[in-house]
């Protein structure tokens, strides 16, 4: 649906996203192909890197996950996608303490989780504030916009993360309706003057 829903979409306003890539689904029903994604890819959109597995319970194994970044980095490498592979999406959002310095010293630049980014610099570690807007299936379109109205008070980074989009509720809370986010978008188009619309690598 990213590909089917929010891409046309993006496009009808002229903006671009950001797609956090598990390579071992890619092309399984319900998830992109690598045609897709070398398609978005080429109009700049961000493919970041979701480890290759998205495996379940892996918080206290930090070893593993390394792995399994690296291996879904080689992925995208390998397939000519990987501008932005070295930078991590957290599988459920959530960072081990120890991943974070095996990810730096193996050349991550970057962290997100569920509601922050970390910043990986060769000597430090910071944070990259911003406002996190988790857009699951009960979040009003007024809600989002009341948000969107205060960064308009105070300039602040407000990052959307988005799973599904279609209508209706299959119990999972990630799915989110076409028409909520072309309303968004259209709040946005509408005070394109103060907004400014960006990939997550632009962030940085």
């Amino acid at each position: 649906s990213v590909y089917t829903e929010a891409y046309k979409l993006f496009n009808d306003f002229n903006y671009t996203g950001s797609i956090s890539v598990i390579p071992s689904r890619v092309g399984e029903a319900g998830y992109m192909t690598y045609e897709q994604l070398a398609d978005v890819y080429m109009n700049g959109w961000d493919l970041l890197n979701h480890t290759y597995s998205h495996k379940e319970n892996a918080y206290n194994s930090p070893d593993e996950l390394l792995s399994d970044f690296n291996k879904a980095k080689m992925w995208m490498e390998n397939r000519y996608i990987g501008e932005q592979s070295n930078m991590a999406v957290l599988p459920y959002g959530e960072v081990n303490p120890y991943l974070i310095e095996k990810l730096k010293n193996n050349g991550y630049v970057s962290i997100r989780t569920s509601d922050n980014i970390m910043i990986l610099n060769k000597d430090k570690i910071e944070y990259y504030h911003v406002t996190t807007i988790n857009l699951l299936t009960d979040v009003t379109v007024s809600e989002v916009i009341k948000k969107l109205m205060t960064a308009l008070e105070e300039p602040k980074t407000i990052m959307f993360i988005l799973h599904k989009i279609e209508d209706g509720d299959d119990g999972s809370d990630m799915k989110y309706s076409r028409d909520k986010l072309e309303q968004i978008l259209m709040f946005i188009n509408q005070h394109k003057d103060k907004f400014q619309v960006l990939t997550y690598s632009q962030l940085f």
